[in-house]
């Protein structure tokens, strides 16, 4: 009979609204936390709290099959900041010493412009100028260094450069041995202050 309802007081034929009918998955709120914490995991703060979430939502998605991607996706963010950080905060550390801000500032200029003298001509007239006023700058620096092997990584540059400025001062051609011995010991003080090469 038309009008009629069947026992689940439906009309016979009619379609049911879209979702009725249908059980709703569960969620996995906590992927959703590990993604939003491994993605904000620069600040460092929040990578031990993402691992944890990031562990408890793949044991929830075993459970509901929902958030897999995302808690290995927040567990990968916050691997990688904590990678970043055991890289970079060493060579941060070593770049706040107060002779390595001396070295990076006015002494790195200085040691730069003598290098520049040197790739253009070894008869520069200010040469011996520039090689003295980087020694000048680099002892500085290692005179303020709290740091033992800072110090002596100037220290030792400005004695290179000591060497230079007395065969300049002697007429004699400075030696390729010279050079290297300069390229050397500034890679070592680049190192001793955390100076990034990228």
């Amino acid at each position: 009979m038309p009008g009629e309802t069947g026992a689940a007081g439906r009309v016979p034929g009619a379609q049911a609204p879209d979702g009725a009918g249908r059980e709703r998955r569960p969620g996995n709120g906590f992927a959703t936390a590990a993604l939003a914490l491994g993605v904000t995991g620069v600040t460092l703060v929040t990578v031990v709290p993402g691992l944890v979430f990031g562990i408890l939502g793949l044991r929830r998605a075993a459970s509901c099959g929902a958030g897999r991607m995302r808690s290995w996706l927040g567990i990968g963010l916050c691997l990688f900041w904590a990678a970043a950080a055991s890289y970079l905060l060493p060579h941060l550390v070593r770049a706040a010493d107060p002779g390595c801000a001396a070295y990076k500032g006015s002494a790195l200029t200085a040691y730069n412009r003598v290098i520049s003298d040197f790739s253009g001509s070894h008869v520069a007239p200010h040469l011996s100028g520039d090689v003295s006023r980087a020694i000048g700058e680099l002892e500085a620096a290692a005179d303020r260094s709290r740091d033992p092997a800072t110090a002596r990584a100037l220290s030792v540059l400005a004695r290179d450069l000591r060497t230079v400025r007395g065969e300049l001062r002697s007429g004699a051609v400075v030696p390729g041995t010279a050079m290297q011995a300069l390229n050397r010991d500034a890679a070592r003080t680049d190192a001793a202050c955390g100076t990034l090469h990228v």
